[in-house]
């Protein structure tokens, strides 16, 4: 418990950075993020009209997740003692290359290296997104809920235009143009980090007791602070939400057959409106609770969410189905809030290899998911199957809240 004072006080202290320089550090997120939304649209499009494959098409996420997994072990295992601004432009850098040489490559080679480029993309992310997380204390100091909120809701804002984007750029530039464009906005992330020379992390850890941590891992320290059940709803969670990206198309054709894209764009666009709400309204109305209790208001974030996405597949009608995506979404922003938030609380010198362990946990749930629904689910039981897969971290994380509340009132007496 200890550990996790000494985090919260680092976000007591004074930000490493500016508020206009978050502001362009933040600006400059987004667009990379808007160039992750078009990688995420238009490389399995890519791929569907080269080969007409299914089976290359789910290739296709299956490396991007896997890539996602080993970034996620690279933190694991470094994230504690690399040089955070660095790791993050390398990040950047890397992706700007495979994407660059993707766009540039002959026809007959841009099909094989197409796999080894997503792979890297995945890898790039989950390191990129992973220390940001880890870094944000030191960076914004007392404004780190506020900065939370921020790239949860810019994150929203980004995959909506990134998405829509996708729809206009494709035909009118092609692939080739689309793909440039993505690396340009990783190029132009890794220049403004350059640009800034943000200070990231409170002191450069002692070699001696880095390699003592790498040996013990994250595991126990997040047992130690309380939060290794997290972690794990976070992964049943990551599970769970492969249903509905799966399922969603199927919805799309039983409810309108001629026109299936239509449903997924409206679910996902009033998922996006209530990930906005949740983080630029709800958050701030919530402040106290949120910080004073992180973990909680994660497992009742989590149940919003879940129980939005059921009531998509469940309920009748379009603005019952449109106002459950909503909830989704705000439970959606504030459950990846809180979640970073509880992580936070730990020890600077600690967290990268947290978060790292985060990433392999979230990445490695979402892509199970997605195999094992890609296997088994019949447009038959679509409503049933995402209950079930949503039903398992609703009720898991039911129990984390009540289980929280009776420790709360225990505790308050001796307090």
């Amino acid at each position: 418990m200890g550990a996790v004072m000494a985090g919260t006080e680092v976000a007591r202290q004074a930000a490493s950075a500016s508020r206009r320089q978050l502001a362009v550090l933040l600006t400059a997120k987004t667009i990379s993020d808007v160039g992750y939304a078009l990688d995420f649209i238009c490389l399995s499009v890519f791929v569907w009209e080269r080969g007409r494959s299914a089976l290359d098409t789910g290739l296709v996420s299956v490396a991007l997740y896997a890539g996602a997994i080993a970034g996620g072990r690279l933190g694991h295992r470094y994230g504690d003692r690399w040089d955070r601004r660095r790791m993050m432009i390398g990040a950047d850098l890397v992706r700007a290359v495979v994407l660059a040489l993707l766009a540039l490559l002959p026809t007959g080679v841009q099909n094989w290296w197409l796999y080894p480029a997503v792979m890297v993309v995945g890898t790039g992310r989950s390191v990129f997104e992973a220390t940001l997380s880890a870094a944000t204390p030191v960076l914004a100091g007392p404004l780190t809920p506020s900065v939370n909120s921020a790239l949860a809701g810019l994150k929203g804002v980004a995959f909506m235009v990134g998405m829509g984007l996708a729809t206009v750029l494709v035909p009118l530039a092609g692939y080739r143009w689309v793909f440039g464009l993505d690396a340009a906005s990783y190029a132009l992330s890794a220049t403004v980090l350059l640009a800034l020379r943000l200070r990231m992390r409170m002191r450069e850890p002692d070699d001696r007791a880095a390699e003592a941590r790498d040996r013990s891992g994250a595991w126990p320290l997040l047992v130690a602070a309380g939060l290794a059940g997290l972690v794990v709803l976070r992964g049943l969670d990551a599970f769970g939400s492969s249903s509905q990206h799966v399922g969603l198309p199927l919805l799309g054709t039983e409810l309108r057959p001629t026109e299936p894209a239509v449903v997924s764009g409206a679910v996902w666009g009033s998922w996006a409106a209530g990930l906005l709400l949740a983080s630029f309204v709800l958050r701030p109305l919530a402040k106290r609770i949120v910080e004073r209790a992180p973990a909680p208001v994660y497992c009742v974030a989590t149940m919003v969410m879940s129980l939005g996405f059921i009531g998509v597949f469940w309920l009748d009608g379009w603005w019952p189905r449109l106002l459950a995506a909503a909830g989704a979404g705000l439970g959606d922003a504030l459950s990846e809030i809180t979640y970073k938030q509880s992580l936070q609380q730990l020890p600077d010198a600690r967290r990268g290899k947290a978060f790292g362990l985060s990433q392999i946990a979230v990445n490695a749930g979402f892509m199970s998911g997605l195999l094992v629904t890609s296997l088994v689910l019949q447009p038959a039981w679509v409503a049933q199957w995402v209950l079930l897969l949503h039903g398992v971290p609703l009720l898991v994380a039911g129990w984390m809240a009540v289980d929280a509340a009776r420790t709360a009132r225990a505790v308050e007496p001796a307090s």
